[in-house]
């Protein structure tokens, strides 16, 4: 029997789960300073929520995990938390709106297996439901931001665009409307395969060369946000959808000045974020060092009215925890904490081993991490046991000590070795 995980999932010890669950606290706390809610959904759902027309789109189904279950319905894991959301909104329909909810949990993708892209993921994902204005998508940029720099990322950009007018200028350059979504599935691999295997991807389209130039040009088209919605507000001129979308991309722009988000910001219009459901202004956060997209997410006003039937604007951003340690990883120097105990408790001989639970007791109540040893180990084994998993400070239980009502307490770091009274222990403890 092979005793790995499956291909793409990952086992998380001591400190690496440490670090995650540290991260997890932060980004939460980021959350919730912004006024959003917590929401928890099932990792399975119903497979006609998933695969609703509008909702990921067939390339995202093809690597969905899925199964018949024993009543002979089939389900699959969710492979994110939007499509979920949708689902919850319009089953409460009673929902007090603008909705803003934060969700943290694990998704599955059977994608390809690389630096920082597993088949088993965490994604932290903020939202907000029922405001159709800009503010809504300058909120949940603004916090991303504030959240990255939170837990200690600095340096990245922000890259913008909008769906609308990504639409009309694939439209202006002459590609069918029922071919719009697979040019945009093309265009949105080119982090992966660059501009040329982008071309390739356009070539298999049978586009006409003029269409095949046109969408090229556009690519290419990225920048200061001035000077690029200059030049594509030229381009889209008496395209409606298309100035929709540099008018909404305006608005984003003076909110995101006004949360002091605009500094971060570039506009580039190969931005196209492979999900059908996106429909208005799309975001995406690129760590300038280490494993390059880290954050992303956009306006879905669509999307819950494919399961309710009504019209409910939406948009948000969603953050790939493990994107985000291997960025850490390459830019901050970790320092290892193998436990989240405050205090170890050894014991000189068998004598006091009922005296060493008392005063674990005694310590926990006072709400410090406490652990003792359990497998009745000579003193120097229980010591070296401590310094392996980086505790703080160890309380050495002996005999002569407990006869004044007192214990050894050894700082760690220091090697500094004090007694101290068992009723004072909770104070030199930090």
């Amino acid at each position: 029997m092979e005793g790995r995980p499956l291909r793409g999932m990952r086992d998380y010890l001591g400190e690496e789960a440490i670090l995650r669950s540290e991260l997890l606290e932060k980004i939460k706390a980021s959350f919730e300073l912004f006024g959003f809610q917590p929401l928890e959904t099932p990792a399975l759902e119903s497979w006609d929520v998933l695969s609703a027309k509008g909702a990921g789109g067939e390339e995202i189904l093809e690597e969905t995990y899925n199964f018949t279950d024993k009543a002979g319905r089939r389900i699959g894991l969710r492979y994110d938390l939007t499509v979920p959301l949708a689902r919850v909104v319009a089953s409460n329909p009673t929902l007090p709106l603008p909705y803003k909810r934060y969700q943290i949990g694990k998704v599955w993708r059977y994608g390809e297996v690389g630096k920082g892209r597993l088949r088993e993921f965490t994604q932290c994902d903020i939202d907000i439901i029922g405001s159709e204005h800009m503010i809504s998508d300058a909120e949940v940029i603004t916090c991303a931001v504030h959240t990255l720099k939170n837990i200690g990322i600095d340096n990245f950009i922000v890259r913008l665009n909008n769906r609308k007018l990504l639409n009309s200028l694939v439209r202006l350059a002459g590609v069918p409307e029922e071919m719009t979504i697979d040019v945009l599935r093309a265009i949105d691999k080119i982090d992966k395969i660059e501009l040329n295997g982008v071309i390739a991807e356009l070539k298999k389209l049978d586009l006409t060369h003029n269409t095949l130039n046109s969408i090229v040009e556009f690519l290419k088209i990225r920048g200061k946000p001035s000077e690029v919605l200059t030049s594509a507000k030229d381009i889209v001129k008496g395209d409606k959808e298309g100035e929709e979308g540099v008018e909404e991309l305006n608005k984003l722009l003076h909110n995101l000045k006004l949360m002091g988000s605009y500094e971060v910001i570039t506009i580039d219009l190969s931005l196209a974020r492979g999900l059908d459901y996106y429909t208005g202004p799309i975001f995406e956060f690129v760590a300038l060092e280490g494993v390059g997209s880290i954050t992303s997410g956009g306006r879905y006003d669509n999307l819950i009215k494919i399961f309710s039937g009504k019209q409910i604007p939406a948009t948000g951003i969603s953050l790939g925890l493990e994107r985000i340690i291997e960025v850490l990883k390459e830019t901050k120097e970790q320092k290892p904490k193998k436990t989240k105990t405050q205090t170890y408790i050894a014991a000189t001989n068998d004598e006091v081993r009922d005296s060493v639970i008392e005063v674990a007791t005694l310590l926990r109540q006072r709400g410090i991490k406490t652990d003792y040893d359990l497998k009745i180990r000579k003193l120097t084994r229980q010591l070296e046991y401590a310094a392996s998993i980086n505790v703080a400070y160890v309380i050495i239980v002996g005999k002569e000590e407990l006869s004044r009502g007192a214990v050894k307490l050894r700082n760690m770091q220091t090697w500094e070795e004090k007694e101290v009274q068992i009723e004072q222990l909770h104070l030199y403890i930090k």
